[in-house]
């Protein structure tokens, strides 16, 4: 237990974790208990927020301030799944997932090192951003239906999965066209957040560089260099 809550693998299990909600995403709709499975994976890892190895007395209430309303909305949505629940459940993910992704930033621009945990936490930044962005572009087509064109093949009871899918298509650039944004507010924040796609990997390329430059320059000189 003392090695799971160590903050030397906080960035390998958030990163395990993320994944598995992209992995249980597409199986909702032909499982629904899935449902559960997936709730049950945001509640471990804002669980793993707050109990890991990393922070102060004030940070643990910050922390539960996030958590608790966060859990509360994501458990209702799932059991009643109304229009209400629906709004909540999104909305304060988006706001749990933004302190997360603040966290993971702070820890990363402190690093003095590079090891695989603080390459875990660059790779969990750009999760995290594509599952913010996804609950974006959700609550936009929620209170405005005509946001977005989809294709005719899709049912609406698979917004969760088809947002999550445009929104890492967007960031990664990919736009394969199929999900289309059609109003001002849905063109523009896919624009902004292909330029932070961007934008993020040509700034943590050079972070990540920055820092192997430092470690390489305090290294003893090889043998060879003595010679």
């Amino acid at each position: 237990m003392k090695i799971f809550l160590s903050r030397k693998y906080d960035n390998y299990i958030l990163f395990f974790s993320l994944i598995s909600v992209l992995f249980l995403l597409p199986f909702l709709n032909a499982m629904p208990l899935l449902r559960f499975a997936l709730v049950g994976q945001y509640t471990f890892v804002m669980f793993y927020l707050v109990f890991s190895a990393r922070h102060t007395r004030s940070l643990y209430i910050i922390d539960i301030a996030f958590v608790i309303p966060t859990l509360l909305a994501t458990w209702l949505d799932s059991i009643y799944q109304n229009n209400y629940t629906f709004v909540a459940s999104y909305a304060t993910m988006m706001i749990f997932f933004l302190y997360l992704q603040f966290l993971i930033i702070r820890q990363m621009v402190h690093a003095n090192k590079i090891d695989m945990n603080t390459l875990f936490g660059a790779m969990n930044i750009y999760l995290v951003a594509g599952l913010i962005w996804a609950y974006v572009f959700l609550l936009l087509n929620h209170f405005d239906p005509t946001a977005f064109h989809m294709p005719d093949y899709e049912t609406l009871n698979k917004e969760v999965e088809l947002f999550t899918y445009y929104s890492f298509t967007t960031i990664t650039t990919l736009g394969y066209g199929d999900i289309v944004a059609q109003s001002a507010q849905a063109r523009m924040l896919s624009v902004l957040e292909a330029v932070f796609g961007q934008l993020y990997l040509a700034i943590v390329i050079a972070k990540l560089v920055s820092i192997s430059g430092k470690v390489d320059h305090l290294l003893p000189p090889s043998s060879e260099t003595k010679k």
